[in-house]
C-alpha cells in the first residue's frame, strides 16, 4: 500500500480537461523548458506515467516565435512524412486532440536511447501540439 501511495503522489498533476490550469502551464514548463509567457495560451496536458513506458502530450496556442524558441531549446529538426509514420501514434480520443489534429501539419522531433520529442504547429491558427515518449 505504501509503494502505491508513493508512486501516486510521484506522478504528474494536471487538468486534462481544462486549459491553463496552474499544473498544466507547471507541465508546458517542464516538458519545454521555460515558463510560458502571456502569449501561450489554452495550454491542455494530458501524462501517462504508469507502467515501463511514459507519454505526455500538451496542447496550445502560442505565436511562431514560441515555437522556435522550443525547436532551439529541444534542439528538434524536421521529421519527414515517411519517418513520422513510424512513431507512436498520440491519444488522440481528447477534446483537444482529435484523430486529424497533426494531420498535414509539420512536424519537428528527436529522438535520444528510446526517448522521443515530437513537436507540430500550425501556423494557421497558432495552435501547437507536443508529445513526449518513451519505448
Amino acid at each position: 500500500m505504501l509503494a502505491v501511495l508513493a508512486c501516486l503522489s510521484s506522478c504528474t498533476h494536471y487538468d486534462v480537461e481544462t486549459a491553463d490550469t496552474p499544473a498544466n502551464r507547471k507541465g508546458f514548463e517542464n516538458h519545454l523548458g521555460f515558463v510560458p509567457d502571456q502569449n501561450v495560451t489554452g495550454v491542455y496536458y494530458y501524462a501517462d506515467e504508469l507502467g515501463a513506458d511514459v507519454q505526455y502530450q500538451l496542447s496550445f496556442r502560442c505565436p511562431k516565435s514560441t515555437i522556435e524558441r522550443i525547436i532551439e531549446k529541444l534542439a528538434l529538426e524536421p521529421v519527414t512524412p515517411k519517418r513520422a509514420g513510424e512513431l507512436l501514434d498520440p491519444r488522440d480520443d481528447l477534446d483537444w486532440w482529435k484523430p486529424d489534429s497533426v494531420t498535414d501539419l509539420p512536424l519537428w522531433g528527436k529522438e535520444e536511447e528510446g526517448y522521443y520529442w515530437q513537436l507540430w504547429y500550425s501556423e494557421e491558427d497558432n495552435r501547437a501540439f507536443y508529445q513526449e515518449f518513451s519505448i
